[in-house]
């Protein structure tokens, strides 16, 4: 087993977690342990992190000042660390109180003439074909507004500290999964230095360059809290997002009330999501993205032929060990040959054997220790495409429901896994199966509100017409004995007298539907959602697919393995449902609808990456093709983020 890195006994509150600059320090614990638990971090090192940061900031800070110093005496700036306090220099607050502010030797903040510049119709040309343009332009005219239309970033002399604090943020976008090129980082760099090598500076040129530093502020902000991919779903596949941030102007408040560096640090790391899973997942980034820093850009592609089984001999071996041994930073050593004594690089040993059957746990397959196809296309990605799946799942969470209370259910699609909780607390588990890679279940937040035992099944037109029809066609008598019911126009038929091999047969003129029984399509019990997409769980007559590691097998519904159990569960606040009673009402075979007391909100999800109970990161396959799409939306000129091996 692997050796682990073991955070989580020093507790963490919410404020000092999401002070998430996790630099050298932690990367060089990472760096040192072989085997690592992702789980939440502590005040000290947190404290530890933003101190680190804010020396930074200083630091640079001192030598922009002394640069500036050296190169124009005339604009009489005072030694870093000298605090200047200039009488009335006030700037007002949205709750109309005012505030004396300290100028620390950057000169003064510059008025903003907006009679020359309307903020309303202001906003960047970079910006106008962004999706969020909108929401920026609102940002930006009220922050003005509530600071009384004065410069934040850039003084008439010099920067201010807070701008350093946001190029530092921006600097470390890609801790939150975000690249800081597109925050045009580089380019406000070059022309602040451009704007401060003549004196006296040109104020329209402060305020405008002001003003776009505070549109790529809200661009960040806005990214973090709400999520920069806005169309997740692809042409196969329905995602309907929910994000309760959007909109909020929380950073407008924050920008407006920061008058030190570490206050909008502290806000800045405040925005993203409080979920703890966000915060682990943000850890394991950092982990990747430095195994990518430091691993060979050119390893080459490791191809077998067939398998390999424990104890076998094969040429893929000696890499196979060195790409395990990266991944887990752990040294798995060549075994000894039992007849001559020396190591044998070839052979598939019993440590290698056990770190791969590890290996495929966290990655949703069968751990018997055999490296088929399915192994080594896991293996075989890269460290930037593992990162790559994490930043897209922490984007995720920014869409996500946050603070999920009471009775819930979470299914997470890519696993195959359903899971009920109450008060945040596990109470259930269980396998399911959900629709094809042509077919995908749709992700979505519903809400389960009945059951129904014994079910009928109306078939879907798509169905009778990709499948039904065909059979009937090669058929006529096929159904005869399959407990089904054929309706045209209404009206009850049977099906052998219909001509199906017309080709102006219309399936849309029938109505065919599958009475209760053991062999019904939706089994015995029916969990039945409130969406307009016919997308529902239930129990299946076949429960042998349950036994497969790939189950991506239905028409788009969600498939039980156990019904029953999931049953009692949502029945067990109401009286007279007992485990007996459910189990008799099963085998009358009497369609009934039993409507629940307690509703359940139910989150369909997709998620690939996840830190699980002991710390260890899993991932899945993307079988509905969602990280790739979503990757081209999060890093669109990144075209390594869009072809990944085979997963």
């Amino acid at each position: 087993m692997e050796k682990q890195l073991d955070t989580t006994k020093i507790n963490c509150d919410r404020k000092s977690t999401n002070r998430g600059w996790i630099q050298q320090n932690h990367l060089t614990i990472l760096q040192i342990q072989p085997g690592t638990v992702f789980s939440q971090y502590g005040k000290t090192l947190c404290s530890s992190m933003i101190t680190q940061i804010l020396r930074r900031v200083n630091f640079v800070l001192l030598l922009g000042i002394t640069t500036a110093f050296l190169g124009s005496c005339s604009k009489n700036i005072t030694q870093h660390g000298i605090t200047q306090k200039e009488p009335g220099d006030k700037v007002e607050r949205t709750d109309s109180t005012t505030q004396e502010v300290s100028v620390l030797n950057h000169g003064k903040s510059v008025t903003i003439d907006t009679a020359a510049r309307s903020l309303e119709r202001s906003i960047s040309p970079s910006l106008i074909k962004n999706p969020n343009y909108q929401i920026i332009e609102e940002k930006v005219s009220q922050f003005y507004a509530a600071n009384a239309f004065q410069t934040k970033w850039l003084f008439d002399q010099a920067p201010s500290t807070l701008y350093y604090s946001w190029n530092e943020a921006i600097r470390n976008a890609a801790f939150y999964g975000l690249r800081p090129d597109d925050y045009d980082l580089h380019q406000i760099e070059e022309r602040i230095a451009s704007l401060y090598k003549s004196a006296p500076v040109s104020v329209s040129d402060v305020s405008n360059l002001d003003i776009h530093i505070t549109e790529m502020y809200f661009l960040f902000t806005t990214h973090l809290m709400e999520g920069k991919v806005k169309s997740p779903g692809n042409k196969n596949g329905i995602w309907i997002q929910s994000n309760q941030q959007r909109g909020s102007m929380q950073d407008v408040a924050l920008l407006t009330e920061a008058y030190k560096p570490e206050q909008l640090l502290e806000g800045i790391a405040g925005l993203q999501p409080s979920h703890e899973q966000y915060q682990k997942l943000q850890l394991a980034l950092q982990h990747y993205r430095e195994l990518q820093k430091n691993s060979p850009a050119n390893f080459p592609t490791i191809a077998i032929n067939g398998k390999i089984k424990p104890a076998e001999r094969n040429s893929a071996i000696p890499l196979i060990r060195k790409k395990l041994s990266m991944h887990d930073l752990k040294v798995y050593p060549m075994a000894f040959d039992s007849i001559t004594g020396i190591r044998d690089s070839l052979q598939y040993d019993n440590a290698l054997v056990d770190g791969i059957k590890i290996f495929q746990a966290r990655h949703g397959l069968e751990p018997d220790g055999i490296i088929g196809e399915k192994t080594m296309k896991f293996l075989n990605q890269s460290f930037q495409e593992k990162a790559d799946v994490i930043a897209i799942n922490m984007e995720r969470l920014r869409w996500s429901v946050e603070n999920r209370t009471g009775n819930y259910i979470v299914v997470n699609v890519p696993e195959y896994k359903l899971r009920a909780y109450q008060d945040q607390n596990l109470k259930l588990e269980m396998k399911v199966i959900v629709g094809l890679s042509s077919k995908p279940t749709p992700i979505f937040t519903d809400e389960l509100n009945h059951i129904v035992f014994s079910p009928t099944w109306t078939v879907p037109v798509s169905i009778i017409k990709e499948e039904i029809i065909p059979k009937l066609k090669a058929n006529p008598d096929y159904y005869a004995q399959k407990n089904y019911s054929f309706y045209k126009n209404e009206t009850e038929i049977d099906p052998t007298s219909e001509v199906w091999t017309d080709e102006n047969v219309n399936p849309r003129h029938y109505r065919i539907v599958q009475k209760p029984g053991s062999d019904n399509s939706l089994g015995r019990i029916k969990f039945v959602m409130s969406n307009d997409m016919s997308i529902y769980m239930h129990d299946t007559p076949n429960h042998k697919l349950f036994s497969k590691d790939y189950r991506a097998l239905s028409h788009g519904c969600i498939r039980l393995d156990e019904p029953l159990r999931f049953a009692e569960y949502l029945l067990r606040d109401q009286k007279g449902w007992t485990h007996e009673k459910i189990s008799k009402t099963v085998e009358e075979n009497n369609t009934a609808a039993i409507h629940l007391k307690q509703h359940y909100n139910v989150y369909v999800e997709y998620r690939t990456a996840w830190v699980d109970e002991n710390g260890q990161i899993n991932f899945r396959e993307d079988i509905y093709g969602h990280d790739k799409a979503q990757l081209q939306q999060l890093y669109p000129a990144d075209k390594a983020s869009n072809g990944y091996a085979g997963i």
